[in-house]
């Protein structure tokens, strides 16, 4: 995924100049293939968005988790999705 998959999808149409600025600086980080390190970074990428006043939606973190799963084992995207899944109830 890269820049040109931001500027593409219809949920980063609208995002203001700081936000899109702190998505790039995430995308650009090393990706993990353990779900365990994926989830971990995601929730740094969380806290760190919300001190710096930075919300995503619900269709933007769905996008940035993609990313993450990316170069996940069929076993580690499995035990993501069941780990997200208990997080959004």
């Amino acid at each position: 995924m890269n820049e040109s998959d931001i500027s593409k999808n219809p949920a980063f149409q609208n995002l203001s100049p700081e936000k899109l600025q702190f998505l790039k600086s995430f995308m650009g980080q090393q990706k993990s293939s353990n779900a365990n390190e994926m989830l971990a970074l995601l929730m740094a990428f969380s806290g760190k968005a919300k001190g710096q006043g930075i919300q995503f939606t619900q269709d933007e973190t769905d996008f940035i988790i993609e990313h993450l799963k990316e170069n996940m084992s069929p076993q580690d995207r499995q035990k993501t999705e069941m780990i997200l899944k208990m997080m959004r109830k």
